[in-house]
């Protein structure tokens, strides 16, 4: 993913998990966005092979 689409990816991630963790119960799919989220923030080294499945999942998703 370029820089300017994963600055609003983010974004939207992280006002998922704001009002995820404000409701309290977190489920596992909740649980696998925060996840997804920490790797975006600390762009570890698992964070390349994650933007990549994000990246070709959303691609698979949007046909393009």
């Amino acid at each position: 993913m370029t820089a300017t689409a994963t600055a609003p990816l983010v974004a939207l991630l992280a006002i998922l998990v704001f009002v995820l963790v404000r409701a309290g119960e977190l489920r596992i799919w909740q649980v696998v966005l925060v996840g997804l989220f920490g790797f975006y923030l600390d762009r570890t080294h698992l964070a390349d092979p994650i933007a990549s499945a994000v990246t070709w999942l959303v691609a698979g998703l949007t046909h393009t």
